[in-house]
């Protein structure tokens, strides 16, 4: 079967390699999709030391199970599968809180396990016992693919308190800033404004109906203060990989609003300087979010069925033959989500 390999800093290999087999208590699905992540592209450009050289990467994906692992509970041939894809070890005192994205023991496919820019994926014992393989709905298409990026921003809202009536501000109209975007409505914003300095973005955007931002044109900061008569947002998120990004965040809340920096920013890259005041006069709350959990993905895959998920997202479907050109859509910031079709473009 063809694959994508990683080997190194700017080494990723398109190559012919054998089906997997799975395991006792595992699954063989056969990959329908698999979307490109930006962690692909830092792979390609930074390199990933957690990544081994010859691994099959790719785990943002939908499929068909076409072989069980002996004892292999839970499924049955011909079930549609996608994946909370961070595998946690289910013993330390987080994973038995259910905060299994915080474990410090986490092996992800793409890094520790084979991924799915592959025809074939197996999905290791852990990922079928622990519940990170989620089944999805035969209905549902492709798209389906987005439940793992789209658990992550459903975690973060859940941490930032999104609820019905708020306005929520995120920052940057990237791939995970449209499903950020999709997510504030399901939870019930009846207000969305995004920034964004991209004119392609900027299009998209107001073609879910959006409120935006051209920030390349002025300080979006003033701007949102302007389309919310002074008082800020209820929540802002920050998408973008950017220290900017992040510190205006901040000075975009309203008094008691919740900050959430839901972009990582590179090891050595990370430190900014916040204005405390804003934090302290106006009584903000700050989170994190990192990851997602099967029960986010369950959500997620819910959300997508019940048709809180624009089409218009997925911009791009390409054959896996055409991957390097994906990954440079994403390196240009064309389009949003580019998903790879191991069987060719539907």
């Amino acid at each position: 079967m063809k694959a994508i390999r990683y080997y190194d800093k700017g080494d990723l290999r398109l190559q012919d390699v054998a089906v997997p087999t799975p395991e006792p208590g595992g699954l063989l699905a056969k990959v329908e999709a698999c979307a490109i992540c930006g962690t692909d592209l830092k792979m390609l450009l930074r390199g990933d030391p957690r990544v081994k050289p010859g691994q099959i990467i790719g785990h943002e994906f939908v499929g068909k199970v076409v072989e069980l692992g002996a004892g292999t509970q839970g499924f049955a041939v011909g079930d549609r599968v996608t994946m909370a894809t961070s595998i946690s070890c289910m013993r330390c005192e987080v994973c038995r809180r259910g905060h299994t994205n915080r474990c410090e023991h986490l092996t992800p496919i793409s890094r520790e396990f084979p991924g799915a820019f592959a025809e074939y994926i197996a999905v290791p014992p852990a990922g079928v016992a622990g519940g990170f393989a989620v089944k999805v709905p035969p209905a549902v298409g492709d798209i389906a693919a987005l439940a793992e990026p789209l658990s992550c921003a459903i975690n973060a809202q859940l941490l930032s308190g999104v609820r019905f009536g708020d306005t929520v501000v995120v920052i940057g109209f990237g791939p995970l800033g449209a499903l950020h975007s999709q997510t504030a409505r399901a939870f019930g914003a009846t207000r969305v404004i995004v920034t964004q300095r991209s004119p392609e973005r900027i299009d998209l955007a107001r073609q879910l109906g959006l409120e935006v931002i051209d920030a390349s044109a002025g300080d979006a900061v003033e701007r949102v203060m302007e389309l919310t008569g002074g008082a800020g947002a209820d929540v802002v998120i920050a998408t973008a990989p950017a220290i900017e990004a992040q510190q205006q965040a901040f000075a975009m809340a309203r008094k008691g609003g919740m900050v959430n920096l839901f972009a990582g920013l590179p090891r050595g890259g990370s430190e900014m300087l916040v204005d405390s005041r804003l934090i302290h006069y106006r009584e903000l709350m700050v989170s994190g979010a990192s990851d997602s959990t099967p029960h986010h993905v369950e959500l997620a895959v819910r959300m997508i069925e019940a048709g809180q998920v624009s089409d218009k997202i997925v911009t791009h479907r390409l054959a896996i033959d055409d991957f390097f050109d994906g990954l440079e859509l994403m390196r240009q910031g064309r389009g949003l989500k580019i998903l790879i079709m191991p069987e060719g473009k539907s």
